[in-house]
């Protein structure tokens, strides 16, 4: 937790738990803790900015991302691939109306 509290974009969630964020979730439905709520709530919207910098960069799954991708759990995975594939779509289509 503590982790998560000073810089959450250097944890690796997936060593924690491959789907944290639904475990996290469960948990929370067994204790309220609003301490753990605002830590996860914090760790999500900082860790989906940098989720979309990577995914928006045509190399975001290169070089320095590489480790940051490797930790994403598997909400992030799919955020990430949403992301990703619609900076692609958008680069596409973009090109096509350059192309007119």
């Amino acid at each position: 937790m503590n982790a998560l509290k000073a810089d959450p974009r250097t944890v690796d969630l997936r060593a924690l738990a491959p789907h944290f964020y639904s475990l996290s979730e469960r948990v929370l439905e067994l204790f309220e803790e609003e301490e753990m709520v605002d830590v996860l709530i914090n760790t999500f919207k900082k860790r989906a900015s940098e989720i979309a910098d990577h995914a928006h960069n045509p190399k975001g799954a290169l070089g320095d991302g590489v480790e940051f991708l490797r930790g994403l759990d598997e909400t992030e995975r799919q955020l990430f691939r949403v992301a990703h594939d619609s900076a692609k779509e958008t680069r596409i289509w973009a090109g096509e109306a350059k192309k007119r």
